[in-house]
C-alpha cells in the first residue's frame, strides 16, 4: 500500500479496507496518522495485526480490545503508560513500543496477564537507561524471548516472519 502523509486516520482505514467487512480485516497499518480516534477501530474485531508508529499517541484511550491481535507496532509515539489497554489483547506475541516514553519498570507490569507476548522492543525509552533493565523486563515477562533485538543472553533475535508469509500467500 502507498499512502500520502495526509491522509485522515478514517481515509487511511477506508482505503485499506474497502470492500471488506470490518470483520473480516485482518491487518491495518495506520502508521503517521497524527492523533488518530482510537475508539474508531472497534468494528474490526478479527484483527491480528495492528500498526500505529508515528502516530503522536500520548494515551492509549479508547483502544479496544482485539481478541486475535497478534501483532501491535505502537513505536515512536509519547506514550508513558496505559498499557492495561495492550493487556487485552491476550493472543499478542509481538509489541513494538521502541521510540516512547516509558520510564520505569512498573509501566510495563499490565503486560504480565500476555501469556504469549514473545518480542518486546522498548529501544529509546528512558527506562532502558537504568540498571538491570533487561534482567527485570525478563524476570516480569518469563514467556518474552526476545528484548530490543537480543534474546535473554544477549544474542541476536529476530522474529520468523513465516507466519505472516503463509498468510500474504494465501491472500493471493
Amino acid at each position: 500500500f502507498f499512502f500520502g502523509t495526509n491522509m485522515s486516520f478514517a481515509d487511511k482505514i477506508k482505503a485499506q479496507t474497502s470492500n471488506v467487512e470490518p470483520s473480516e480485516v485482518k491487518k491495518l497499518v495506520l502508521d503517521g496518522c497524527k492523533a488518530p480516534e482510537l475508539a474508531a477501530l472497534a468494528p474490526y474485531t478479527k484483527l491480528t495485526s495492528l500498526s500505529l508508529m508515528n502516530c503522536s499517541l500520548s494515551s492509549l484511550d479508547g483502544l479496544p480490545p482485539f481478541p486475535e491481535l497478534v501483532v501491535l507496532k505502537l513505536s515512536d509515539n509519547r506514550l508513558a503508560g496505559g498499557l492495561e489497554r495492550v493487556a487485552q489483547c491476550p493472543e499478542l506475541e509481538v509489541l513494538m513500543l521502541a521510540g516512547n516514553r516509558f520510564d520505569t519498570i512498573a509501566c510495563i507490569t499490565p503486560l504480565k496477564s500476555l501469556t504469549k507476548l514473545r518480542c518486546l522492543d522498548l529501544y529509546l525509552n528512558p527506562l532502558t537507561k537504568k540498571d538491570g533493565y533487561r534482567s527485570s523486563i525478563f524476570e516480569l515477562l518469563p514467556v518474552l524471548e526476545g528484548l530490543d533485538g537480543e534474546d535473554k543472553d544477549g544474542k541476536e533475535f529476530e522474529l520468523d516472519d513465516e507466519d505472516e508469509e503463509d498468510e500474504e500467500e494465501e491472500d493471493d
